[in-house]
């Protein structure tokens, strides 16, 4: 008969190596499932980056960087997703015509479906600025406002006061509505240190309410792609952590009791390279509710024909890469408040 004391030294170490194999399973998606996770979706040319994804009814509309607003539909996250026209109809008169549309996503509220996109400003040296634009249709096409909406020049309603550099662009919108109804807008200033910002909205989603942003957090590197979900009387801020252009890119939440209190909160890691085998897993949407199960869904770099993730531990340099989008679950861990992602939805 093994002694007490044995018994404890046991039972201690059992339930260790079960924590341990929990953090783990939090961690290495990849390792756990077996298999490296593989995209639901490749752009049929150039690349599907920034993912902003809505679900209306059975179907899902994922905006992306490029163009006038890439847009793909499919009635179910592991595809097929089918490429649709450009989002918007035309630049906003505001833009300078040049580049392409960064990280467009959008909403439904009671002007109907609502646009917001990044896109170069006139007269701005390159720099971008977040319109709107309204449609009927998910879809689009979207009809753009003259005006921008955040725009440190040319008159946006937030002139993004008080941020690190007042020559740098803001880009990333990301529309979030609280349980109350308010509208916010949060985006991300640009150059560095990098901060994440948001700004009250009208109940349209189309102006602001006479309020400046504020800062919610700011990173020595870079932080971008801020997406803000409500649940269980707490606020997660998820967010894409480091430079876009290296594996090491990641995507990173933190948590708070307030709306506007994160800058001291701790921030964790969701998806690294280390945990999924996946370059840079990041520019991530989150989306929840509508009857159906919590999806995350992000982009990662891939550098073959065969999209298998770019081999690097630093900037991506590799000639032939592109970024893909990946769709996979949402859990919240047995709190009900610790994101975790589980495994990745396998392309249909």
């Amino acid at each position: 008969m093994r002694s007490q004391r044995t018994f404890r030294v046991t039972a201690y170490l059992s339930v260790l190596v079960v924590l341990v194999a929990s953090a783990e399973a939090g961690r290495s998606v990849a390792q756990a499932s077996g298999q490296e996770p593989r995209p639901v979706y490749v752009a049929p040319t150039g690349e599907a980056a920034d993912p902003g994804v809505v679900r209306d009814g059975q179907d899902y509309y994922a905006f992306m960087t490029g163009g006038l607003a890439r847009v793909a539909l499919a009635d179910n996250p592991r595809g097929p997703w089918q490429s649709m026209p450009n989002a918007l109809s035309r630049w906003g008169e505001w833009a300078s015509g040049k580049g392409a549309v960064w990280a467009p996503d959008a909403v439904r509220t009671s002007a109907g479906w609502v646009l917001y996109y990044a896109a170069q400003a006139e007269g701005f040296a390159g720099q971008r600025c977040i319109g709107t634009a309204v449609a009927d249709q998910p879809g689009g096409p979207y009809e753009p406002a003259a005006t921008p909406l955040v725009c440190p020049i040319l008159g946006g309603e937030d002139p993004a006061a008080d941020r690190p550099d007042q020559t740098s662009g803001v880009i990333d919108p990301s529309p979030f509505q609280d349980e109350d109804g308010t509208r916010y807008l949060l985006y991300k200033t640009q150059k560095t240190p990098g901060t994440i910002r948001m700004f009250p909205l009208s109940q349209d989603g189309l102006h602001g309410r006479g309020e400046a942003s504020h800062e919610l957090v700011r990173h020595s590197d870079s932080i971008e792609n801020p997406v803000m979900v409500r649940r269980d009387g707490h606020y997660f801020l998820f967010a894409a952590a480091n430079w876009y252009d290296q594996c090491r890119y990641s995507t990173v939440w933190r948590r708070s009791a307030d709306l506007w209190s994160f800058a001291d909160k701790d921030e964790h890691v969701l998806l690294d390279q280390a945990g999924t085998g996946l370059c840079g897993p990041g520019g991530a949407d989150v989306v929840t509710g509508g009857g159906g199960p919590d999806r995350i869904f992000l982009h990662a770099w891939v550098c073959s024909a065969g999209n298998e993730p770019c081999r690097f531990t630093g900037v991506v340099t590799d000639p032939n890469r592109r970024r893909v989008v990946y769709a996979a679950v949402l859990s919240w861990g047995a709190d009900g408040i610790t994101p975790q992602v589980p495994a990745f939805l396998p392309p249909a």
